[in-house]
């Protein structure tokens, strides 16, 4: 009977060093490389307010992910560009609103966040175990082409990928879940989530009928349903936990 490992991206098995949320430094590259294209198509362009345009988009869709839900980024685009000038979408063509999607994979590629520590080491155990492994996660201002290539260029290997800017669903919303085990033909009782959200993550493949693991991140966060399988500190940690549930 197969059984099926999910596992979350940012802050479970990739991210900053310093576990914070996200990279100021990538932040200032990408923001500097759209100002960069978007001058030559409108020369009055600000980059003060390419800035305010990047940052509305971000909150925006950590303000849709606490409704479960999220946008396709081809339509955060368009967002990001009516907000920063809505007159410029009249001007700009499909293909230059693409390059600016392009624009801001490689500044995200070129300055990747970090894959943490244990990762391949529990990759490969899951591997060895026959354990099918799945990618379940919310995603930022970057494509799902972009997350695809960079685990592909570090060699993470998994079975079947869930991002929520590619389905317009995030966790905790259970159809998330239930296309990721669909995928695979896998039930929910024979699979575990292990990821770093409580609510996101855990509630989310709880009330979906999975296992869960918390990753606690040094004690940063802690679990809010008693009924969460384990509460580690980082994935390194992650292979005991999945011996004693398999």
């Amino acid at each position: 009977m197969n059984k099926l490992v999910t596992l979350d991206l940012w802050q479970t098995i990739m991210g900053e060093i310093d576990l914070s949320s996200y990279s100021p430094n990538r932040r200032q590259i990408k923001c500097e490389a759209i100002y960069e294209f978007l001058k030559t198509l409108s020369p009055q362009i600000d980059f003060f307010e390419v800035e305010k345009s990047h940052d509305f988009v971000v909150s925006q869709i950590a303000k849709y992910s606490r409704f479960h839900s999220d946008k396709l980024f081809s339509d955060w685009l368009i967002i990001f560009l009516k907000h920063l000038n809505n007159n410029i979408i009249q001007d700009i063509s499909l293909d230059e609103i693409n390059n600016i999607g392009e624009i801001i994979d490689k500044a995200f590629l070129d300055n990747p966040p970090n894959i943490f520590d244990g990762t391949y080491e529990f990759i490969d155990f899951c591997i060895e175990n026959n354990l099918k492994i799945g990618i379940i996660s919310n995603t930022g201002f970057n494509s799902p082409k972009a997350y695809k290539k960079l685990l592909s260029d570090n060699k993470v290997f998994y079975d079947v990928i869930s991002l929520s800017n590619e389905l317009g669903l995030a966790k905790p919303h259970k159809n998330i879940f239930k296309f990721t085990l669909n995928k695979l033909n896998i039930k929910p009782f024979n699979s575990i989530h292990i990821g770093d959200n409580p609510v996101a993550d855990i509630l989310g493949a709880i009330n979906f009928g999975m296992d869960a693991i918390l990753v606690s991140k040094n004690n940063k966060v802690q679990p809010i349903d008693n009924r969460v399988f384990s509460v580690i500190d980082n994935i390194k940690l992650a292979r005991r936990s999945i011996e004693t549930w398999i």
